[in-house]
C-alpha cells in the first residue's frame, strides 16, 4: 500500500463525476504534461533555483504517474529522481548562501528534497530496475535523512525550521518503511505541535505558520494509510484549530497588476508574510478530512470554504514554482485523495462568527461585517507570549486598513532576505506605528530625518529553546493586549508596546476605536523618563503607482481608484512626506523578482511632535469612503466649559464626536448615531 494514495482513493478518484475532483485531476494530468515535455526540473517559466519547486514537480509527477501511468511519465521521474539522488552531498545542502562546512548539515532545500524524492518512491517505485531502486533509497536516507538528522542534533529551538527538517526526515523515514527511523523522528514532529499558539494561531506569521503546518501535514498524510497508530499521535487540532484566525487573517481577492488576470488574494502580511497570502491547498483539505468532527468540526468546514474560496475556481492559476516555501501557495499533489474525505463548507458569515476578535498571537481584526466594506487589521501585544519567535518585524501597534477592496494604509511585507533594504523595510519605521527621535540637534535638511538616530522596537528576539524534549517558556515581546471589545457598531482595541522599545520609554498605549466601516480613531498615549520627539508613521499603498495624494497643514487625503481616505492629526501637527518606500507582494529568494516592490510603491507620510516631551496623548482620525464622498467628511475641535477637546467628524450622512475628558488616566465618550459609548481606562469598558 502506498503511504500517500490508498488504493480506494485511487479508485474513487478514477471512478468520481464530482466536478471538482474531475477539474483538479485534469489540472494535475495539464502541469505534469507541461513539465514532462522539459529535459530538465525547471520549466520555461520558473523563476527560482532547482531546489524550491523540486518537491511540487516529483511529487505532482509522481502522483500523477501512479492515477494515470504513461511512458512519457515514468521516464521523466525516472531520470529526474536520477539525476537528483546522484548530485553530491554538496548540493543536498542547498544553495551558495547555505553553509557547506563538513561535515555537511542539512537545510530547508535538503527537506524538500527529502519530500519530492519520497514521493516518488512511494507513489512511482515501478518506474525504476531493481538495483536503480536500491540506489534512490541508498542516497535518501545518506545525503537526506541524515542531514536532516544533523541540523536537528545542531539546533534545540522551536521554530518552523526544525518542522520542516523533521518532516523531511520522517517522510523519507516512512517512505523507507523504516520503524525504528520512524520512531526516532516521530518525537521532534510531536513537540513542533507545541509552535502553535493556544487558539491555533501562530506567533511568526501567516506565511511561516502556514509552512510548519504543511510540514506537518506531510508527516501526519505518510503515516495515516500505513502506521494510522503513529499518525494518532500528531495532534493536528494544534494547528487546525487556527482556521478561524486563518480566515479572519483574509481580506478578499481581485485581480493584481502584474499577476494576470485570475482574483489574487490579499491578507494580513504582518512579520515575514505574503501580501497575497492563501493558506496551502493540501493542508487545507488535510485539516477538512482529518480534524475529528467530535472536537473542530467548524475548523474542519472553515478550512473546506477556504479551500472553495480560494481554489476551486482557479485550478490551473500560475505559478507553481513558488509554492512549498511559502512564497506563492498553491494546491498540490494530495489534493484529489483528500478531496474523497472533507467535510461540508461554511463561511464565517454562516457562522456568524465575531466581526471584531483578538488571536493569541496579537492580531486582532475589526469587520463591519463579513464580505462587507472595511478591514482593521492590527498587529497588538499578546498576552500569552509568543510561542515561536522569528520572522519577527518592529511592528507591534502598526494596523493595516482596507475599506472596499483596496489596501489604503499596508504592511511593506518583505522581499528578499539577501537585499540590503531588507533591515529597513522590517524595522519599525516603516510600519504604521510610531518611533522616537532621541538625539536633540535640530534636524537640519529635510533629507536627514531618514537618517537621525531612531529609537525603534526590537525585532530580534531569543529563541524558545527546547531543554529536555521540552519547550521553554514562551517568548515576551514587550507587549501586551490590554482590551478587545465591540459595541454595537463601536469597536475598542487597546495595546501597550513600550517595553518593545527599551529605555527611555515607559509606556506606548494605543487604541484603536472603530466606529462603523468608515471612521478610525487613534490615541496614542506616550510616556517616557526623558523627552523624546513621538514620530507616527503612516505608510501608504502606491504598489500600482495609481495613488493620489495631497497633504495640506495637519490632514493627509489619499486617493486610490474609486476610495479616499483622509487622516487628520488633532494635536495640530503638519505632515511631511512622503519618502519613497516599498510594498511587497510576495518574499522570493533571489532578488528583482515578480513580487518585489519597486522604490516608491509605498509612500511613508509622518508627522512629528514638535519638541520632546515625556508625557504626550497623540490623537488622529481617519476617514475612508467612495472617492465621491470623502471630500465631504469634516473634522473640527473645539473646548467645552471644563476644558475637555471634543473632537468632531462630520458628512452629510454622519456625525460623530469625540470628548476627551482625561488624559492621564484616560477617559472619553464617543457620540454616534444618537449612541453613546464610554471608555474609562480603569477597566476599558465601552458602555
Amino acid at each position: 500500500m502506498s503511504n500517500f494514495l490508498s488504493e480506494i482513493e485511487r479508485q474513487q478518484i478514477i471512478a468520481s463525476n464530482d466536478p471538482i475532483v474531475k477539474r483538479f485531476r485534469k489540472a494535475l494530468e495539464i502541469r505534469v504534461k507541461q513539465r514532462t515535455n522539459s529535459l530538465g526540473i525547471l520549466t520555461g517559466g520558473a523563476t527560482t533555483q532547482w531546489w524550491y519547486p523540486v518537491a511540487e514537480y516529483l511529487s505532482d509527477g509522481a502522483m500523477q504517474y501512479a492515477l494515470q501511468p504513461s511512458e512519457a511519465s515514468a521516464e521523466w521521474l525516472r531520470s529526474l529522481t536520477l539525476a537528483i539522488i546522484r548530485r553530491p552531498a554538496y548540493d543536498w545542502v542547498g544553495p551558495w548562501f547555505r553553509e557547506h562546512s563538513e561535515p555537511f548539515v542539512g537545510n530547508l532545500e535538503t527537506a524538500h528534497l527529502c519530500w519530492g524524492v519520497a514521493a516518488v518512491l512511494d507513489l512511482a517505485k515501478e518506474v525504476f530496475q531493481n538495483d536503480e531502486l536500491a540506489e534512490v533509497k541508498r542516497n535518501l536516507y545518506d545525503k537526506g535523512i541524515v542531514l536532516c538528522r544533523r541540523w536537528l542534533h545542531k539546533n534545540n529551538h522551536l521554530a518552523n525550521w526544525r518542522g520542516i527538517m523533521a518532516s523531511g526526515a520522517l517522510v523519507a523515514s516512512s517512505t523507507l518503511q523504516n520503524e525504528a527511523l520512524i520512531k526516532e523522528f516521530l518525537p521532534e514532529i510531536q513537540i513542533l505541535t507545541q509552535a502553535f499558539q493556544p487558539d491555533g494561531s501562530y506567533g511568526e506569521s501567516l506565511q511561516y505558520g502556514n509552512y510548519l503546518a504543511n510540514a506537518l501535514m506531510l508527516a501526519y498524510e505518510s503515516l495515516v494509510r500505513t502506521h494510522p497508530e503513529h499518525a494518532q499521535q500528531i495532534d493536528i487540532q494544534s494547528y487546525g484549530k487556527g482556521m478561524f484566525w486563518v480566515a479572519s487573517s483574509l481580506f478578499y481577492q481581485k485581480p493584481m497588476s502584474t499577476w494576470g488576470d485570475f482574483p489574487i488574494a490579499r491578507a494580513a502580511n504582518f512579520n515575514d508574510s505574503a501580501a497575497i497570502f492563501r493558506p496551502s491547498g493540501d493542508l487545507l483539505l488535510h485539516i477538512s478530512s482529518r480534524l475529528s468532527p467530535a472536537n473542530e468540526v467548524i475548523s474542519a468546514r472553515l478550512a473546506r470554504w477556504i479551500f472553495q474560496e480560494y481554489y476551486e475556481a482557479n485550478s490551473l492559476q500560475a505559478p507553481h514554482d513558488l509554492a512549498t516555501f511559502g512564497m506563492r501557495n498553491d494546491w498540490g499533489f494530495l489534493t484529489l485523495p483528500l478531496l474523497t474525505h472533507t467535510s461540508a463548507p461554511v463561511s464565517p458569515k454562516d457562522l456568524d462568527l465575531p466581526l471584531t476578535h483578538a488571536f493569541s498571537n496579537g492580531n486582532t481584526f475589526v469587520r463591519d461585517k463579513w464580505q462587507g466594506s472595511s478591514i482593521l487589521a492590527i498587529q497588538a501585544g499578546n498576552n500569552d507570549g509568543c510561542y515561536t519567535a522569528g520572522h519577527l518585524q518592529g511592528d507591534l501597534n502598526s494596523f493595516i486598513l482596507a475599506f472596499q477592496q483596496e489596501r489604503l494604509l499596508i504592511d511593506a511585507g518583505h522581499s528578499c532576505y539577501r537585499n540590503l533594504i531588507h533591515g529597513i523595510e522590517s524595522s519599525t519605521q516603516t510600519h504604521n506605528t510610531c518611533t522616537f527621535l532621541i538625539e536633540n540637534e535640530a534636524l537640519g535638511l529635510q533629507e536627514d530625518l531618514a537618517k537621525i538616530k531612531l529609537l525603534e522596537q526590537k525585532n530580534i528576539l531569543p529563541r524558545r529553546k527546547i531543554a529536555s524534549g521540552k519547550p521553554m517558556p514562551p517568548i515576551d515581546r514587550g507587549g501586551k493586549l490590554l482590551h478587545c471589545e465591540r459595541f454595537g457598531d463601536v469597536s475598542l482595541v487597546v495595546s501597550e508596546v513600550g517595553a518593545s522599545y527599551g529605555e527611555p520609554i515607559q509606556e506606548f498605549m494605543r487604541a484603536w476605536i472603530q466606529v462603523g466601516a468608515n471612521i478610525t480613531l487613534i490615541i496614542d498615549r506616550i510616556q517616557a523618563k526623558e523627552p523624546v520627539k513621538t514620530v507616527w508613521n503612516w505608510l501608504v499603498n502606491n504598489r500600482d503607482d495609481k495613488t493620489v495624494w495631497e497633504r495640506h497643514n495637519h490632514l493627509l487625503s489619499v486617493c486610490r481608484h474609486q476610495v479616499g481616505m483622509k487622516l487628520f492629526n488633532v494635536n495640530g501637527l503638519d505632515i511631511s512626506g512622503p519618502t519613497y518606500a516599498y510594498a511587497h507582494d510576495a518574499y522570493h529568494p533571489e532578488p528583482n523578482q515578480q513580487g518585489e516592490g519597486k522604490t516608491g510603491s509605498g509612500l511613508l507620510f509622518r508627522h512629528t511632535a514638535n519638541e520632546g516631551q515625556t508625557q504626550l496623548l497623540g490623537i488622529h482620525i481617519i476617514a475612508v469612503d467612495e472617492l465621491a464622498l470623502i471630500a465631504d467628511y469634516k473634522f473640527t475641535i473645539d473646548t467645552n466649559a471644563q476644558e475637555n477637546r471634543i473632537i468632531h467628524v462630520q458628512n452629510p450622512l454622519n456625525a460623530i464626536s469625540l470628548e476627551i475628558v482625561s488624559e492621564f488616566p484616560l477617559k472619553l465618550t464617543i457620540k454616534h448615531s444618537k449612541s453613546v459609548a464610554k471608555l474609562e481606562e480603569s477597566n476599558f469598558n465601552l458602555k
